[in-house]
C-alpha cells in the first residue's frame, strides 16, 4: 500500500511512504504571497487554486492508494483559519474527481498519541525556567539573556516533531522543516493505525 500524507497549509509537507516504509518528503509552497494572487477576497481563492494544483501534480506523480491529511485546527487567526479552510475544501473537490483512493482525516492530537510524540520532563522543566526568567526580566525591566541563561527558547510541538522524526527516521531536520516533520509523523501514525476523522 501506497499512502501519501499531507499536513496541508501554505506551506504544505508531505511524505510518502510504501509497504509502510518512508520512501519521500518534501515541501511545497507557492512561490508568491497571498497578497500578489490579486486583490482580497479573491486572492484567496487564486492562491489556494494554485496550491492545490501542486498538490494535485504530487498525488498524480506518486499515485498513492490513501491520502491522509491532518485535520484543521482552531485559529485565532481569522485569516490564516480562512486560507487553511479555502485550501482544505478545493483540494477535497478537486481530489474527488481526480483521485479514486480513499482520502482520511486525522487529528493532530491522534497523530502524536499514536507515536508517542510528548514532552519530556526536561522539556517542560526548560519552558518552565524561561517562563520564570521571562517574568523575571520584565518586571526588573530588562533584556533575558538566553545564552546565559542557558536556554534556547520555547519548546514546541513543532521542536517536538522534528525531534521524533530525527530520532526515528535518522534525518537532520531542524526546526525550518517542521511542516515536512508533521506530515512524516502523520503518515507513520496512520500505517500504526490510529483513529481517523469521522467529522463528528
Amino acid at each position: 500500500m501506497k499512502v501519501l500524507a499531507l499536513d496541508v497549509s501554505t506551506k504544505t509537507g508531505w511524505a510518502v511512504f510504501e509497504e509502510g516504509k518512508l520512501v519521500r518528503h518534501g515541501l511545497i509552497q507557492n512561490p508568491q504571497k497571498i497578497q500578489e494572487y490579486g486583490t482580497y477576497p479573491w486572492n484567496y481563492l487564486y492562491a489556494t487554486e494554485a496550491m492545490t494544483q501542486r498538490l494535485l501534480e504530487l498525488a498524480d506523480n506518486e499515485k498513492p492508494d490513501v491520502i491522509v491529511v491532518e485535520e484543521t485546527n482552531g485559529s485565532r487567526a481569522r485569516y490564516t483559519q480562512k486560507v487553511l479552510e479555502f485550501l482544505h475544501c478545493n483540494l477535497l473537490i478537486r481530489l474527488s474527481t481526480y483521485f479514486n483512493g480513499k482520502v482520511f482525516y486525522v487529528n493532530s492530537s491522534e497523530w502524536r498519541k499514536t507515536i508517542g510524540m510528548a514532552m519530556s520532563k526536561e522539556d517542560k522543566k526548560a519552558n518552565r525556567k524561561l517562563n520564570v526568567e521571562k517574568s523575571l526580566a520584565a518586571s526588573a525591566g530588562r533584556k533575558m539573556d538566553k545564552a546565559k541563561l542557558g536556554i534556547k527558547g520555547k519548546i514546541t510541538k513543532k521542536h517536538l516533531s522534528v525531534r521524533w522524526v530525527n530520532e526515528n527516521y535518522n534525518l537532520n531536520f531542524r526546526i525550518c522543516d517542521n511542516d515536512i516533520a508533521d506530515a512524516i509523523c502523520l503518515g507513520s501514525a496512520y500505517i500504526k493505525g490510529c483513529s481517523v476523522c469521522d467529522g463528528k
